[in-house]
């Protein structure tokens, strides 16, 4: 923490992030909120840091934020407030075996571990089937091929590049829901969030948005 400090009394207009999955989606917010922050003055930085302890670590001001995530993160991290800028969105997936099932009729599932999505898909569905946890989506992939668990859920943008192995036939892709990905600030940077959300907005009717979309194939 000693790091965060001195950098923050070093520039005080540097907000740090941790650093997310390597994915194009994470590219894409990373190159679209640098333009933002740089037209309001600020520049954003990112730092390695344990990715399954940053929500933690946002919320209590260690880090400024967070990049990307899902609307709802503040029901549980109070001092995070998000900018309401929908930064892209995806599909949560369902893949099964059973091509007749509903989602509460799988006994059992794969879920990759830290995906708050996932997780807040089965509470809100009360999933009461058996549940295994991994650590990425080639693992999810592994279990539902060799018919270990009955289904998987994926989020879209993680599932493409494996398309082209599966065995189509076999399973049954359904979309559960979609979702809205928003950036979030602590609220020691409320002061900040409307002109963020005005330069998001600004990029957005210029056609900056579009264009970095495309480069990434959001």
């Amino acid at each position: 923490m000693l790091f965060l400090s001195n950098c923050a009394v070093a520039s005080a207009k540097t907000l740090y992030f941790n650093r997310p999955a390597d994915t194009a989606q994470a590219r894409y917010v990373i190159e679209l909120l640098s333009l933002a922050y740089k037209d309001i003055g600020h520049k954003l930085e990112i730092i390695d840091f344990d990715r399954h302890s940053a929500l933690i670590a946002a919320n209590e001001g260690e880090l400024d934020g967070q990049l990307g995530r899902i609307a709802g993160v503040t029901d549980s991290y109070a001092n995070l407030i998000y900018v309401d800028y929908p930064l892209y969105s995806f599909n949560l997936q369902l893949i099964s075996h059973c091509l007749v099932c509903t989602f509460n009729q799988l006994d059992s599932l794969v879920v990759q571990s830290g995906y708050l999505v996932a997780y807040q898909y089965m509470m809100d569905n009360q999933y009461t089937g058996e549940l295994i946890e991994v650590k990425s989506t080639a693992a999810q992939l592994n279990l539902l091929m060799q018919k270990k668990v009955q289904g998987a859920l994926i989020v879209d943008f993680h599932l493409r590049e494996h398309l082209p192995y599966m065995d189509m036939e076999a399973v049954k892709i359904e979309d559960l829901m979609t979702i809205e990905s928003f950036h979030y600030l602590h609220k020691k940077h409320s002061a900040l969030i409307p002109r963020l959300k005005q330069t998001l907005k600004k990029l957005e009717k210029k056609g900056v948005t579009a264009v970095l979309k495309a480069k990434y194939l959001i």
